[in-house]
C-alpha cells in the first residue's frame, strides 16, 4: 500500500486552510510536542485507575485537540478556524 500526498517534498507541510510553510516552522514544531504530550496523557488516561483522572484527562486531551488545531493555522486564516468551530 502507498501513502502519497502528490504535493512533492520541498521541504514544506501544509497547516489548516493550504498554507504551506517550512517543516522546521515554529508552528509545526509546536503542535508536534502538543501532540506527543497528547499521547502521553492518552496512555496515561488509559491506565489510570480511579475515574477522577480519566475524567479530568479527557478534558485536558480535548483542551489540546484545540490548541493543536490553533497552532496548525496561521494568523490570518484564525478568523475562518474560529467561525469554523
Amino acid at each position: 500500500m502507498s501513502i502519497v500526498t502528490k504535493t512533492g517534498d520541498k521541504g514544506t507541510t501544509a497547516l489548516m486552510y493550504g498554507r504551506r510553510v517550512s517543516k522546521c516552522h515554529p508552528r509545526v514544531e509546536a503542535y508536534g510536542c502538543v501532540d506527543e504530550l497528547n499521547t502521553a496523557l492518552g496512555m496515561a488516561r488509559a491506565t489510570a485507575q480511579h475515574d477522577f483522572l480519566q475524567t479530568n484527562l479527557l478534558v485536558i486531551q480535548k483542551d489540546l485537540v484545540t490548541v493543536m488545531g490553533e497552532l496548525a493555522t496561521a494568523v490570518e486564516d484564525l478568523p475562518r478556524f474560529v467561525k469554523d468551530g
